[in-house]
């Protein structure tokens, strides 16, 4: 019993520190978008996810000390679904949970551009063809086993909460992948172009 709980609270601790924005003018170098090998998505999927996350920016919220008034909704966006769904497989399949690529060969940006390091969300992003953003994010999960239940976590977390109310993303993608031992890896990204 407390082994579980101790595990529940590591957990909830690795969460806390997560949800990593990044505001960029893109590219600043020359970046060869090659899309991630993603399955093409379900349309009631993609729905469930938009509306998963349409109705957490739809209220008002607190997120740390900072309220977030209602936020326009989101529009689904392929190339951040690839780079999401890219990130996912990859923690999934190493065990993995960073917002950096695992450095493995399923770190499959950093490999195709031959990075010589781990991949970053914004080269993930930008590798699967969202170029010219001004702003990119990311949260990232692990463990929930709905949708409802990961929107939970991040809602309940200030950075992730902070990335799923900025008014100023409009577009989002969201991929999860359970690894061979049953862990449910989930990966959201947002972001706004020029």
């Amino acid at each position: 019993m407390m082994m579980q709980l101790y595990s529940l609270l590591a957990m909830l601790f690795i969460l806390s520190g997560c949800g990593v924005q990044k505001r960029v003018v893109s590219p600043v170098r020359t970046v060869h978008p090659i899309t991630s090998r993603a399955p093409v998505p379900d349309n009631s999927i993609k729905k469930h996810y938009l509306s998963a996350v349409n109705r957490m920016r739809s209220e008002t919220r607190q997120c740390g000390n900072r309220i977030y008034r209602s936020a326009k909704p989101l529009r689904w966006n392929e190339s951040l679904y690839k780079a999401a769904y890219e990130h996912s497989k990859d923690m999934a399949q190493c065990s993995h949970f960073s917002h950096n690529g695992s450095g493995t060969q399923s770190d499959r940006t950093a490999k195709v551009q031959n990075l010589q390091r781990c991949s970053t969300f914004v080269n993930r992003i930008e590798h699967n063809g969202y170029l010219g953003h001004l702003g990119v994010s990311e949260n990232i999960a692990y463990g929930a086993t709905s949708v409802e239940g990961v929107m939970q976590q991040w809602i309940s977390s200030e950075g992730h909460c902070r990335n799923i109310m900025n008014p100023k993303y409009t577009e989002f993608g969201m991929a999860q992948v359970r690894s061979q031992n049953g862990v449910t890896y989930w990966t959201q990204n947002f972001g706004t172009r020029q």
